[in-house]
């Protein structure tokens, strides 16, 4: 909690009127100290977004990687990269920043309300880097993969199937478990424009997002990448997605209402306010996805010559559970300590 306090206050940035990186004047302990008023608003959301960044990034990286670099990665990412992204986008000052009193970029500034690009696409692009550089979990590129997914996918469904129709007929409900990723890519596409844009657009917006989500994955299965919760595709793809929606769909009163002050501020390409608030958010993109990948791909690649990124193959095999944490955390078997016995972690 106390790093993720740290994180949220630096990630304010807003205690002086600069267009620099950062900032340069009243830090802790100056003019604005760490109790004030507009830090004690602060200081419930935004470790929630921290959270949320740093969590994005764990899932791209799950069931391979040594619990030392989940602290080293989390600490850098909520420390210094994701603070800096969000003064960028989010701090009254912020050289891109839609709240701004002068100099918006393209006139508008980036509107990304609650994250897609500052949540999102952050832990996105430092989870591809942690997963590329990690490499694939064991097993993911057997060469008789395909085989034995077809057989299991065969046997699978066909047991689905018919638990899906025989527990309708007999409870009288269906099973939505397959849906909750594209749940959660709405949810991050939505994430920049849910306050500017009107119903209609979030539906389409929706939508796009799931053919979006299903479009990465299948990149990604092209590829080879392996991302065990489809942290990237999801809030990568969905994000982005999110990001160019809002430079779309975002309708002028709206913009009005949620950013005052600035008449003539540019709207949505596709609701007639020009094509300036779409470049704004194209340079986010870019800008989000190359501050990441430089910060977040060099200490992953540190961490990968030092042995402190990835776990051995006999770890990752028995499962971390076992190995790292003294226990299994779902009784699998009645033979737990003879397995540790084996593992050696008696």
């Amino acid at each position: 909690m106390p790093r993720l306090l740290l994180s949220s206050y630096v990630a304010v940035l807003r205690l002086s009127q600069t267009n620099s990186l950062i900032q340069d004047t009243q830090w802790i302990a100056h003019t604005f100290f760490f109790l004030r008023t507009w830090f004690l608003q602060c200081s419930l959301a935004l470790p929630c977004y921290v959270l949320a960044v740093a969590g994005i990034t764990s899932g791209s990286i799950a069931e391979r990687t040594q619990f030392v670099a989940y602290l080293v990665y989390s600490s850098f990412l909520t420390g210094l990269v994701y603070p800096i992204v969000s003064h960028w986008f989010w701090s009254a000052d912020g050289w891109a920043s839609p709240a701004r009193a002068e100099n918006l970029l393209f006139g508008s500034g980036v509107i990304d309300f609650a994250g897609s690009g500052v949540v999102h696409l952050v832990g996105a692009v430092a989870g591809l880097w942690g997963a590329l550089i990690e490499g694939p979990r064991i097993g993911r590129q057997w060469s008789a993969i395909g085989r034995t997914a077809v057989t299991t996918t065969l046997a699978g469904y066909t047991a689905a199937l018919t638990t899906l129709f025989g527990k309708r007929l007999l409870a009288g409900h269906w099973n939505v478990t397959d849906v909750c990723n594209g749940l959660l890519g709405g949810f991050a596409a939505i994430t920049g424009g849910c306050s500017v844009v009107d119903p209609w657009a979030a539906v389409l917006c929706g939508f796009v997002s799931a053919w979006v989500l299903i479009g990465c994955n299948k990149l990604a299965e092209k590829l080879h990448y392996d991302d065990p919760l489809e942290a990237t595709q999801l809030h990568g793809g969905c994000g982005s997605w999110g990001i160019i929606f809002t430079a779309l769909f975002a309708k002028e009163a709206y913009v009005n209402e949620v950013y005052p002050g600035q008449p003539g501020r540019p709207y949505g390409l596709f609701m007639g306010g020009g094509a300036r608030l779409l470049a704004a958010h194209i340079v986010q993109i870019l800008v989000i996805v190359a501050w990441v990948s430089v910060t977040m791909g060099t200490l992953f690649f540190i961490l990968h010559k030092l042995k402190l990124l990835r776990i051995s193959a006999e770890e990752e095999m028995a499962g971390m559970d076992m190995t790292s944490h003294g226990g299994l955390a779902y009784v699998y078997t009645d033979h737990e300590d003879e397995v540790k016995k084996q593992l050696g972690v008696v």
